[in-house]
């Protein structure tokens, strides 16, 4: 009896989902990253391919309970072109194979088919399952069962510490008929401790605030739907954010990129252009981002040319009344009001691609680091400093780059078997830096074929894990876990995931806890805790993932050239630090396999270039000296709409000496003539390259040059004035003795006259 829809008509009952309004998936925008796992969105077997879907929406307790009933509930929704009747939803359970007691039996069962036996049916008691009339095509419907203990001790006559597998099977009839294979499945996790067994886990659970922070030619933020679409309460900022407030007082820890909150404020303000206006004074917005939409004329410099962004940037200022202009501010309201009252890890500014950044620019993270937070210094948030890459992959250059006591997050994964055949030491440090191992199999979620990172599945999926680790430490204090959530977690139905977290098998706390438990407080000198980097496991794959250097050469000019126009302006002046920030937003994780990502810094330099070439040089054509020295002049003009200082500094050869009036004010729009001294030390044509420079003496980009000619005339005049001078006593000599022979007169023959004379 065919019981599936041929494969050729799969596509249509896809569209009758869609006209059915039930969700779907859809594809990444171009040039952008697409998520690590993509469990999320799609079964784990492309080949299951059920007509009727089964979720688990809710379980509770979120354990096999050892007094009173369980109750599981969610919806089963027809996807066939079929309609089906009678559909009756029945548990499953695994309780005839021994648990599941260690991670790697965990792992296995994940990557389990969907239509595998992993347990039974049970269809005996009438009252133990749900029934559904009718579903047409599209159509959904809610069920709930109730399991009662005595069904419990029956399938569970003597459970011990372990993990089983739990779940729902339907059965329906269509127009062939019935039969007793699953129509449709969800499973997942069922833990169990016995009582004694062991310490709750003390776990870090860890949500994400970082995303794709790229900026036009002019400041603005490209690529607006996609911020629309990121700040929805199923975003990628929005979910996190809505996911991580429905666990109210519960402990646990935002990991902020600050680029994200500081991106979100633009957009609540308009998305403005990029300004240069002196800094308000405190407690007043900055004139670059004050403007009004209004006020602010978006620039096109990124459309037609910037590749995959080029359709969605230019033209992306925004109205005040703006869906997207709302939603960031929505944003802000909720951000501002959670994190300042919860633990913060605080990434380096931008999420910058360290790895990559340890080779191209190692100068990197610490300018990321230093990198004022506006808004969450704003907000209050005094957070903690973490580096984490999004996989959890990191190398030694880039671990070696963290000079601070920042915190380092490493994917359990790093630690292969060959270096840690035990796994990562207790309390890890590299150096005296502490390191947490996160379990990414955790982050992935529970088993299809439903979605993995539903609340349910993912919580099953983490007590789970607790579950092994109290199995695996015995009577000793099991081992931590931390988990980073993706950023892909949808807070639809996140309160389940909050209050199932059973209080005995887990125990939330911070992620700074983690470094500071009493034990390794007391020990902070043992050796055995010592990680060698150089032993952590980074694949081939991970490097040539790798933001590309290209990249972090244009983000190194664009802050080098920020830099310089802030120092031509001065200290009241912010637009240097709007620029590196820039650069360091352009360099993170995110833009990974962005093919415009380098294109789009240029463009941004290019900006800067033209403000810096607004201050310009004009040297005469050549100066011609009339000594060993002497002095000319040269213009200096200024175009910008503001003072500017700027510096003189000359270049020729070893023989010359050139000085300038230095520092130089100009005025808005103004121009001046410079005195510049010269001193030649030898004779003939000195090339003279005359550059405007910031105050630390790097150049801006204006420049002119010039011949100097020196003749060391000056001796030659004074030789022949010499000479002249002595002629003219000699003469006078003879004229003197002349006279005064000629007085004497008679006594003297003529003879004697003709040869005086």
């Amino acid at each position: 009896m065919v019981r599936r829809p041929p494969r050729l008509l799969a596509g249509l009952a896809t569209a009758l989902v869609l006209a059915a309004g039930l969700p779907v998936g859809l594809p990444a925008a171009p040039g952008h990253a697409s998520p690590p796992t993509p469990a999320d969105a799609a079964p784990k077997n492309a080949e299951y391919d059920p007509p009727l879907e089964v979720s688990i929406d809710a379980l509770t307790p979120g354990v096999l309970p050892r007094s009173g009933p369980l109750v599981i509930s969610g919806t089963v929704t027809n996807v066939d072109l079929d309609t089906w009747q009678r559909v009756n939803l029945y548990p499953m359970f695994g309780s005839t194979a021994p648990p599941m007691t260690a991670e790697k039996q965990l792992a296995s069962a994940i990557a389990t088919d969907p239509e595998a036996e992993v347990g039974q049916r049970y269809t005996e008691d009438l009252e133990v399952r749900a029934e559904v009339a009718s579903l047409g095509p599209g159509e959904s419907a809610e069920y709930t069962i109730r399991i009662p203990q005595r069904v419990l001790r029956l399938q569970f006559p003597n459970p011990t510490t372990g993990v089983y597998w739990f779940g729902v099977h339907a059965l329906g009839e269509n127009a062939d008929g019935r039969d007793t294979l699953a129509d449709g499945r969800a499973r997942t996790f069922l833990p169990y401790v016995a009582p004694g067994a062991g310490q709750a886990v003390d776990t870090a659970i860890v949500v994400p605030l970082r995303g794709r922070v790229a900026h036009s030619a002019d400041g603005e933020l490209g690529r607006t739907s996609w911020w629309d679409a990121a700040l929805s309460p199923e975003g990628s900022l929005g979910g996190p954010l809505a996911f991580g407030a429905a666990g109210g007082t519960t402990p646990m820890t935002w990991l902020v990129d600050p680029a994200v909150p500081d991106a979100v404020s633009q957009l609540a303000s308009g998305n403005p252009v990029r300004e240069i206006a002196p800094a308000a004074p405190a407690g007043e917005p900055s004139g670059s981002e004050s403007p009004s939409p209004s006020e602010s004329q978006s620039g096109d410099d990124d459309a037609g040319e910037g590749g995959d962004d080029a359709a969605d940037v230019g033209n992306a200022t925004l109205e005040p009344d703006s869906p997207l202009v709302r939603s960031a501010q929505s944003w802000m309201r909720n951000a501002g009001t959670l994190l300042p009252d919860d633990t913060v890890a605080v990434l380096p500014y931008g999420d910058p691609d360290l790895a990559a950044a340890a080779r191209a620019l190692p100068s990197l993270y610490g300018t990321a680091r230093k990198h004022p937070t506006a808004t969450l210094d704003a907000w209050g948030v005094e957070g903690t400093p973490v580096v984490a890459s999004r996989n959890g992959y990191l190398d030694a250059a880039a671990i070696g780059k963290v000079d601070d006591d920042a915190t380092v997050l490493l994917g359990d994964q790093v630690f292969g078997a060959d270096a840690f055949p035990d796994g990562p030491p207790a309390g890890p440090l590299v150096g005296d830096r502490p390191v947490v191992p996160t379990s990414t199999a955790t982050a992935r979620g529970g088993p299809g074929p439903d979605p993995a990172l539903a609340p349910v599945a993912l919580r099953q999926r983490l007590l789970s894990e607790a579950t092994v680790r109290i199995l695996a430490a015995g009577d000793e204090r099991p081992a931590p876990l931390a988990v980073v959530l993706p950023s892909s977690i949808d807070a639809a139905g996140a309160d389940e995931f909050w209050t199932g977290l059973d209080p005995a098998l887990v125990r939330p706390v911070d992620l700074p806890t983690l470094t500071r438990t009493d034990e390794l407080a007391a020990d902070p000198g043992d050796p055995g805790r010592q990680v060698d980097p150089d032993d952590l496991t980074y694949p081939e794959g991970q490097v040539a993932a790798q933001l590309d250097a290209s990249v972090l050469d244009e983000a190194g000019a664009l802050i080098r050239s920020g830099r310089s126009l802030q120092s031509i302006l001065g200290e009241e002046y912010t637009i240097g630090t709007t620029l590196v920030g820039e650069a360091l937003a352009g360099t993170s994780y995110a833009m990974r396999d962005d093919a415009d990502a380098a294109p789009r810094l240029a463009r941004s330099r290019s900006w800067v270039s033209d403000q810096l070439d607004k201050v310009s040089i004009d040297a005469p054509q050549g100066v011609t000296l009339s000594s060993s020295s002497g002095s000319f002049n040269v213009a200096i003009r200024n175009t910008l709409d503001h003072a500017v200082t700027v510096r003189i500094e000359a270049a020729t050869d070893s023989d010359a000496t050139i000085k300038a009036a230095n520092p130089i004010v100009l005025a808005a729009n103004s121009r001046s003539s410079v005195p510049i001294s010269a001193d030649m030390h030898g004779t003939g044509v000195h090339n003279v390259r005359l550059r405007l420079t910031d105050a630390d003496g790097t150049p801006i980009g204006a420049e002119d040059q010039l011949p100097i000619r020196s003749g060391q005339v000056g001796v030659v005049i004074w030789a022949i004035i010499g000479t002249g001078a002595g002629i003219l006593f000699v003469a006078i000599g003879i004229r003197l003795v002349r006279r005064f022979r000629a007085s004497r007169g008679d006594g003297m023959p003529d003879d004697a006259d003709e040869v005086t004379a």
